[in-house]
């Protein structure tokens, strides 16, 4: 028998398996189970809305030349080819059509507030969400990468076609244990525009818990589209007491009431509008998802909002 093993990992691209044959660990039953639960939690996501406003979202980056042909009174004259019109003796205008692939880098924060939160914080979260990218990024014949920061770049992986690379992709947001703590997105956007040579749809997650956007990323913005994807969960703005307390004075014995049970709502809206205006300035369309059950929900939605925004 050859000396590999034969492993069998359940398939994150619509239920089929794949078998890799490789000299790597055996994955564990958790990471087996956390695969799994992927797979079903975006399928019927992705299979349903979330595919379709991928598709009309994101279709294309850019105009590559088709071909030329006579200038008709429709035309825009700022299209006419001069050169073949001189040659033939009446207008050409040059013929274009939009890209059909698409590069898509996914750019995770995995700093070390990433670990907390409700359910299984917000690095889960954010796990499933970068999935559910990847699956519409390979399903559309994309190319998808990944690049995961703390207060540093901790693993690259170039942008590629195919399932066997979307396991790749899934696999290192699975199991990646960062050396940082902190976070610095200006660590990744150097790094971007170091890597990315040629014009890509970049999903920048993060809990967005530092400051503001690095001077890096406006040169990033000058080339590619990015898209920020704030995951936020109420722990991290809840005080520690939850609903109302009742005080007494101890000299005047004067009761009063104070309510805490809209101190975190208050707080993460005033976060999110914070920090969705600094983005807009900077022409930086923003997605935010709250860490709960129904989290895919609020994704599917979010790209709904942006939908009906870039058709205005």
């Amino acid at each position: 028998m050859p000396d590999f093993e034969i492993i069998l990992i359940l398939a994150l691209f619509f239920g089929r398996f794949f078998v890799c044959f490789a000299g790597i660990e055996m994955l564990n039953e958790e990471l087996l189970k956390k695969i799994r639960y992927i797979e079903l939690n975006v399928k019927k996501k992705v299979d349903s809305y979330f595919q379709g406003s991928y598709q009309t979202l994101f279709k294309g980056h850019g105009l590559e030349f088709q071909e030329v042909r006579e200038y008709t009174e429709n035309d825009d004259a700022r299209l006419i080819d001069w050169n073949v019109t001189a040659r033939m003796g009446k207008p050409f205008v040059k013929l274009y059509q939009e890209e059909r692939e698409l590069t898509v880098l996914i750019v995770a924060d995995i700093s070390g507030s990433s670990i907390y939160g409700q359910n299984e914080g917000i690095r889960d979260a954010m796990t499933t969400i970068a999935a559910a990218l990847t699956f519409s990024a390979i399903k559309n014949s994309d190319k998808v990468g990944l690049l995961l920061f703390s207060d540093q770049v901790e693993e690259y992986i170039p942008p590629r076609k195919g399932k066997n690379h979307l396991l790749t992709v899934i696999r290192s947001l699975l199991t990646a244990e960062p050396t940082g703590r902190g976070t610095d997105p200006d660590a990744a956007f150097k790094f971007l525009n170091k890597v990315m040579k040629r014009k890509a749809l970049v999903f920048f997650l993060s809990d967005m818990l530092f400051d503001k956007m690095p001077e890096s990323v406006k040169p990033a913005l000058l080339k590619h589209e990015i898209v920020s994807v704030g995951l936020i969960d109420e722990m991290l703005f809840s005080p520690f007491i939850d609903g109302a307390l009742r005080t007494v004075d101890p000299e005047s014995g004067t009761i009063e009431t104070f309510d805490f049970s809209q101190a975190s709502r208050v707080g993460i809206d005033r976060f999110i509008a914070e920090k969705k205006e600094a983005l807009d300035r900077l022409g930086i369309n923003s997605m935010w998802i709250r860490n709960r059950e129904n989290y895919m929900d609020d994704l599917v939605n979010e790209f709904k909002k942006l939908n009906r925004i870039k058709k205005r």
